[in-house]
């Protein structure tokens, strides 16, 4: 220890080390790590403890679960002796307790590997031993500081009210994070490690309805649920079913629809959905979650391949946290479409998983995609009507025929003043600018609530000024509560997003993170620049250079961390979707 410095003893698990002040100690699951961490809310490489110059501190690198200190969620803090540091969990995950030099506690006790890697943010600029770099004959054109220089992310590079639980990346091989919600052993987690909204007991012989209308003993004040929905009621045998009551919307069953007026026998390991309530079946009371649109949202391993075995989407994975606003950009011949309909699960991946809030989209379809928008590139608004009409006439063919007007032209007003329309409302379609022709096919969407919108090149054909409205007009949708995100062609607005996911020609990842950090990983001063090297470099491993990167390691090895599984798709019956109401 250097003259001075207040020697500083980490305790965990029985085992403890005293920090030397000269290196910076990495926590996470990852085996290479200083302090291995075997917990799966844990995540890869978690955080770092190193000596500043002033005091000792720990940094979080944008875990999914996140670092807490004194029951508060923390990016960076200043740490010393007496504190106590939990992470994953505030109440109850691995708790890391430190104090000051002990008699008798030797650094050769639990000492970090000597092979150790050194920290990220202390690595050289060169790409590790073996992995991707510029070889001689692929040299790109002379830009400053090529291969970029790995610079050290910048602090709070995820915004604190942006992280939630239950996040992408969360567990091992499953996904799944810690023990199931409520204690119920093996159960599947519902909303991550959130605890349920509210508890309803089960009695006996008791029927308990579910439905919007207010003499059911469960009422659910949704405009997708039907004013009786469906029921729960005990079998003789002691056991529960849950009864669809001919809803509009259907009642689920682990993510598969129930036949209308149909029964299904439920036990603690069963999900059943209703409009954006789920309930879980744990001894003898029922526990409800509602959806209110802050969910995570993570694609682990994309692969799209076509006919001939052209993979036309390679290995695409990222994980984003509730209220995110990630944009898609990339060069043409670089999946952007594809990898939409992936992520959207209307032309689900040939391998990979996506996961809505740890439940597996592509498997769970038929109840998940009633709670995710998607706004196309080409209008779909008849010209002719007015803002108000187009809006009841969709609010008439998505909510419940027991829907009452009144109830329907309140969620419409809603919309109309939440997306700034109202003054819009009794204008024609085609009188409209490109823009707030953008803002209603958006407020089409809204109206049932998605927690997940999808857009496809929404600013496409507009001028920089309504380009910039529509990128404002999404940023704070995503603030409000949902998750956005977008595929555009774009870059003046990237900055008030949460993520930047460039796509490389062949349909690979060439960065994920931040977008203030973007164009100095790739060492150019412009998107042009990236571009044009996309095109002169196409033989190039930008999909290698990415995942030997510093970049990667902070943003994306998390998910990546999960092996690649194959879909095993639900037959085509199950996957199609409820019959529209009858015109």
């Amino acid at each position: 220890m250097g003259h001075g410095v207040p020697e500083l003893v980490l305790e965990m698990n029985g085992r403890t080390w005293t920090l030397d002040q000269s290196r910076s100690y990495s926590l996470g699951r990852d085996p290479q790590g200083d302090l291995v961490i075997d917990d799966a809310r844990v995540s890869w490489r978690h955080a770092t403890i190193s000596w500043g110059g002033r005091g000792w501190a720990i940094e979080d690198h944008g875990s999914t679960n996140g670092t807490y200190v004194q029951g508060q969620r923390i990016q960076r803090m200043e740490i010393g002796p007496g504190t106590a540091v939990r992470l994953g969990n505030a109440t109850d995950g691995p708790r890391l307790n430190l104090s000051g030099a002990a008699a008798g506690v030797h650094k050769a006790q639990g000492a970090p590997p000597q092979q150790a890697q050194a920290p990220a943010q202390h690595a050289p600029a060169q790409q590790p031993q073996g992995g991707p770099g510029w070889s001689p004959q692929q040299q790109p054109p002379q830009q400053q500081g090529w291969p970029p220089p790995q610079q050290q992310p910048q602090h709070g590079y995820v915004p604190q009210q942006h992280a939630g639980p239950g996040g992408p990346g969360a567990g091992g091989p499953a996904g799944h994070g810690g023990p199931g919600i409520g204690g119920a052993a093996g159960a599947p987690p519902v909303y991550g490690d959130r605890s349920p909204t509210t508890f309803h007991q089960l009695a006996v012989g008791r029927v308990m309805r579910i439905g919007r209308a207010l003499e059911n003993e469960l009422v659910v004040s949704d405009l997708q649920v039907s004013r009786l929905h469906a029921e729960f009621t005990s079998t003789p045998d002691g056991r529960y079913q849950i009864r669809d009551l001919g809803s509009h919307n259907g009642t689920y069953v682990n993510g598969q629809p129930m036949h209308k007026s149909g029964t299904a026998l439920i036990g603690p390991n069963d999900i059943v959905g209703v409009g954006h309530s789920t309930f879980r079946l744990v001894g003898d009371r029922l526990e409800e979650f509602v959806d209110t649109g802050e969910v995570s949202f993570s694609a682990r391993h994309l692969t799209v391949t076509v006919d001939g075995g052209k993979q036309i989407l390679k290995d695409v994975s990222f994980g984003v946290p509730e209220k995110s606003l990630i944009a898609v950009i990339g060069p043409s011949g670089s999946g952007k479409s594809t990898l939409l309909k992936a992520l959207t699960g209307y032309r689900p991946a040939n391998e990979g998983d996506v996961l809505y809030d740890n439940r597996n989209l592509y498997k769970q379809f038929a109840e998940l995609r009633q709670r995710i928008g998607l706004v196309p590139q080409d209008d779909i608004l008849h010209k002719e009507l007015t803002v108000r009409k187009a809006l009841k006439y969709a609010a008439k063919l998505r909510f419940p025929g027991d829907t009452a007007e009144s109830e329907r032209e309140a969620r419409i007003d809603e919309v109309l003043r939440e997306l700034k329309l109202d003054i819009h409302k009794e204008k024609r379609v085609t009188s409209l600018s490109g823009g707030q022709r953008k803002r209603v096919s958006v407020a089409l969407e809204l109206l049932t609530k998605p927690s997940l919108i999808f857009l496809d090149e929404p600013t496409s054909g507009l001028d920089p000024g309504m380009d910039r409205d529509v990128m404002q007009l999404l940023r704070g949708l995503a603030d409000d509560g949902r998750t956005v995100l977008v595929v555009t062609h774009s870059v003046a607005e990237l900055a008030i997003c949460d993520k930047l996911l460039v796509m490389a020609p062949g349909g690979s990842v060439a960065y994920f993170g931040p977008p203030e950090e973007a164009l100095n990983f790739f060492g150019y001063t412009t998107w042009a620049d990236v571009f044009s090297a996309f095109e002169n470099y196409r033989d190039y491993d930008w999909a290698g250079r990415w995942r030997g990167s510093q970049h990667y390691q902070m943003y994306a090895a998390d998910i990546d961390a999960v092996a690649a599984q194959s879909v095993h798709m639900p037959s085509p019956q199950q996957m199609r979707p409820p019959k529209p109401q009858s015109w």
